[in-house]
């Protein structure tokens, strides 16, 4: 009789086990199917390599509550649009080719000990020392100001130098650059599956305008080794050598943003507002031009992004404060339309047009027109972008249009690696040309000299004594957004 009770009371438990199984397995494939996402792992580390530097922002930055609702709420966002499957979902080969030829391009750019460095990097430089030398947020009391600037670039090269030393900034540098990069090489293939990989890669990492033909016919002391890109004066399209031989933030926040919205077998990730907000923080000029294609993908995904109540709440709860912070004493800099400045003609406008991008529209029409993605929006945003100016070299206009030339680039960089004909001609010519502009700016700014990367500071030299150049890092205490050691917040 004991023997009888004492079996049932086993078999109750081993019921009431295999209930809490059955219970915790459906909890699972609940949360799966409301957390998890049937998209790219790529598309997920290029957002998780873009949003990272925000989340240390608020941690380290921003005063409490802030410092915690905001990276929870950017967590959470990232948690329900993690890939069900974590598989990267591109072979090896074409994982080599990329991290491969990342690693050249950003040698032959100077990421290395080798040649010199465009005169941006002092500034850049300067922004990670600022970083590792000072508690955050960086504070001057002299002049009462904070370092506000997009920091999307700086974070983890200004954290691991101030752990490691700065003698370390190249290499921070390149690493994190070259993960970048290498990053959006591999989402691209994966999302456009060229027939010839390599001849695509090329040509992407290559591309530019006819910026070369444009200085050599209308600047009398041509060199083939100055840099082209600011023949038209009021505005400039740069290629993406040049992007990342100067403002390597600019193009990682379009080049990424814009290959994750890119159509692919599987639908991109509706975190539409984590997207924007972390590029905003990389690049706010990217992030304007990467906005109208935001726009047109969120429209067309209309029920899911509805539907991601997490990716909204983490856009008001973090997009409020990051937009305060990065405009907060920005009146000053300036800005206008660039019909008002003297020498601006109608003619050379079109001109600018055409042979930026202009021809190329004409060349994919003929043989790549299937290849681009969204061409009215590419063309209207391409169109409009040179008649407004903003910062001190018109910056606007040459950040903005990373993500419409970036759609270019790809067009006709899938044309000449999957349609080699005489239809490509057109494009070929134009790539050969721009590809040729590219490798002499590289070899131009190897010789510009060496940038001592450990010794640029904002706080001493042009950068802190120049008003133009200092109203651009700088803005008045106090902020709502900051933490104040003092106050104990």
């Amino acid at each position: 009789m004991n023997g009888k009770a004492g079996n049932g009371g086993e078999a109750a438990v081993m019921t009431g086990v295999k209930r809490w199984r059955l219970a915790l397995d459906e909890l699972g494939r609940f949360l799966a199917s409301r957390a998890g996402h049937p998209g790219s792992s790529l598309e997920f580390l290029a957002l998780l390599y873009l949003s990272l530097p925000v989340l240390v922002f608020f941690v380290t930055f921003t005063a409490k509550p802030l410092a915690i609702v905001a990276p929870a709420a950017i967590l959470l966002a990232l948690w329900r649009v993690r890939p069900s499957d974590m598989g990267v979902g591109l072979n090896r080969q074409r994982l080599l080719l990329s991290a491969g030829l990342a690693a050249l391009f950003l040698v032959a750019c100077s990421y290395g000990p080798l040649g010199g460095r465009s005169w941006d990097w002092l500034k850049h430089f300067a922004i990670i020392n600022e970083l590792a030398d000072q508690q955050w947020p960086p504070v001057r009391e002299d002049t009462g100001t904070f370092l506000r600037y997009a920091l999307g670039y700086y974070m983890f090269p200004g954290l691991l130098a101030k752990w490691l030393g700065k003698s370390w900034d190249e290499v921070f540098v390149f690493l994190q650059t070259w993960v970048g990069l290498t990053l959006l090489l591999m989402l691209l293939l994966q999302k456009t599956s060229p027939k010839r990989p390599l001849i695509f890669v090329t040509v992407f990492l290559l591309f530019s305008g006819l910026d070369l033909l444009a200085s050599k016919a209308f600047d009398a002391g041509f060199d083939p080794f100055a840099h082209h890109e600011w023949w038209a004066r009021h505005f400039a399209y740069e290629g993406h050598a040049t992007l990342f031989l100067w403002v390597p933030q600019h193009a990682l926040a379009g080049l990424l943003g814009i290959a994750i919205l890119l159509p692919g077998e599987k639908p991109p990730p509706s975190s539409y507002a984590l997207l924007g907000i972390s590029i905003l923080f990389w690049s706010p000029f990217a992030a304007i031009g990467l906005a109208p294609f935001a726009a047109a993908a969120a429209l067309q995904a209309f029920r899911p992004a509805m539907k991601n109540w997490s990716d909204i709440l983490c856009g008001l709860l973090t997009g409020i404060p990051l937009f305060a912070y990065l405009t907060s004493g920005s009146a000053e800099i300036p800005q206008g339309w660039n019909w008002e400045l003297p020498g601006w003609t109608f003619t050379g406008y079109l001109l600018f047009l055409l042979l930026e991008c202009g021809l190329l529209v004409l060349a994919l029409r003929v043989s790549g027109w299937k290849f681009l993605h969204q061409p009215a929006l590419v063309m209207s945003v391409l169109i409009v972008l040179p008649l407004y100016r903003m910062g001190l070299y018109n910056d606007f206009t040459m950040r903005a249009c990373i993500s419409a030339l970036g759609l270019l680039a790809i067009a006709a960089a899938r044309t000449l690696s999957d349609a080699l004909n005489w239809r490509s001609m057109g494009v070929a010519i134009l790539m050969v040309i721009g590809g040729l502009a590219s490798l002499l700016e590289m070899r131009g700014r190897a010789h510009d000299g060496t940038v001592r990367a450990s010794a640029m500071n904002l706080r001493a030299g042009f950068l802190a004594n120049n008003k133009a150049l200092f109203i651009q890092y700088n803005a008045p205490l106090p902020h709502w957004v900051l933490r104040d050691d003092k106050s104990g917040r």
